[in-house]
């Protein structure tokens, strides 16, 4: 598949930009990227930091229609698997990790996030729109709890980000087509081999204290399953927990 590209100088949210597009016309397989974003779209709330024209923020219009409703979060695995293997083309695979749901780590620190929003029809999947923001050649950001790094700031390197983008597009296709060809199940190994904290104790905000828990796994859902020293087990949505 070959993705129609739209450039844009400054916007608000490119994910906003193509769910308004989407109302009127047939946007699957359009990518929108901007120099600028003055809103940048997080989960829930937050926002995404992105100095002007040093960062890849863009988004792509996916054909979904093959995936159940209930089974939407593979597209989130899909996806998150797609940028690890892209970013591990440049960086150290060893640091990079995939943070529930979607996030990119490196050496614990945010390297890259990404927003879906899915338009069903009929109760099903019809399109979704991916958003991505990955820290490229920014040296500086504020000091978020997740202490953001860039590709420049661990290898000293200026990177072409139309090139970048290319390669991240080409990356998020690929595991597409292996999960709309029944390889979920690769997507799936791939992603709990590179989750970060898998199998290990780590803390955990759960409704305003601070928890130590021990990550099991995912449910059929994609909730993450939790469990505390008594082997009390805990099923959590992306809402309702955070990571300390």
């Amino acid at each position: 598949m070959i993705p129609s590209f739209i450039h844009l100088k400054s916007t608000d949210s490119t994910n906003t930009f193509l769910i308004e597009k989407a109302s009127n016309n047939n946007v699957a397989d359009t990518v929108v990227y901007a120099d600028e974003q003055s809103h940048g779209k997080g989960l829930g709330s937050n926002t995404w930091e992105s100095a002007p024209l040093k960062n890849l923020t863009f988004s792509i219009a996916l054909n979904t229609s093959f995936i159940e409703v209930s089974n939407q979060f593979q597209l989130s695995q899909s996806v998150a698997v797609s940028l690890h293997k892209f970013l591990s083309n440049y960086l150290n695979i060893d640091k990079l990790s995939i943070k529930w749901p979607n996030d990119i780590l490196y050496d614990h620190k945010k390297m890259s996030g990404v927003l879906i929003s899915n338009l069903l029809k009929n109760n099903r999947m019809d399109l979704s729109v991916v958003g991505v923001g990955i820290n490229v050649n920014q040296m500086k950001f504020q000091d978020w709890p997740t202490h953001p790094v860039s590709m420049k700031m661990i290898t000293g390197t200026d990177f072409d980000l139309e090139e970048l983008l290319h390669s991240a597009v080409y990356s998020i296709y690929e595991s597409l087509e292996l999960l709309k060809s029944d390889g979920y199940n690769s997507i799936s190994d791939y992603y709990l081999k590179h989750l970060y904290r898998y199998h290990q104790w780590g803390n955990y905000l759960v409704d305003g204290d601070v928890k130590r828990l021990f990550m099991k796994g995912l449910d059929g859902f994609g909730r993450l399953v939790l469990c505390d020293d008594v082997s009390c087990e805990y099923v959590f949505d992306v809402k309702q927990i955070k990571f300390v």
